[in-house]
């Protein structure tokens, strides 16, 4: 269930970022093939426009504390590995390094609480069950297809012995 929970947080992270940079989804859809799948679950939402606006404003007003907090994060994480493989570790400093990185994973956990929270309010539990089902689906279909190999690796394997 967290790890759900996560996917479809970062779901709608990149829903907020495809939605704020565009004005029409179907054009940007046009330009833009990198992002063709964030499109395509975008488009089957039918987001109305102030439902657009309301996750631009979301991603507008919390995402760049969720920026800062990730590189903030990712900047004591370097150091504390840095600090880790010096010749010889210090402890003292192992032991601030840890500090400083607790404080800032707890800095990006309440960023991203505060943004995906402003994201599912923009969002009706309609549009939440339809996302869901559909990456539902998408597992369902990977799933399959990894099975589908293993059997096939699997019948493969038994043939030759």
């Amino acid at each position: 269930m967290k790890k759900w929970m996560r996917n479809l947080t970062t779901l709608l992270f990149l829903m907020a970022v495809i939605v704020s940079g565009v004005t029409s989804i179907s054009e940007a859809s046009q330009h833009n093939q990198s992002f063709g799948n964030a499109f395509a679950l975008i488009s089957s939402l039918d987001l109305t426009a102030q439902e657009q606006t309301a996750l631009t404003s979301a991603l507008s007003t919390y995402g760049p504390a969720v920026k800062t907090a990730r590189q903030q994060f990712q900047t004591l994480m370097k150091q504390l590995k840095t600090d880790l493989y010096a010749t010889p570790p210090i402890g003292s400093t192992l032991a601030s390094d840890a500090t400083a990185l607790a404080a800032a994973k707890g800095q990006l956990k309440a960023a991203r609480a505060q943004l995906n929270g402003e994201l599912l309010a923009a969002l009706t539990p309609a549009h939440l069950q339809k996302l869901q089902a559909q990456l539902n689906a998408k597992f369902q279909n990977r799933l399959d297809a990894k099975t589908g190999r293993l059997l096939l690796g699997y019948i493969r394997y038994m043939e030759k012995h």
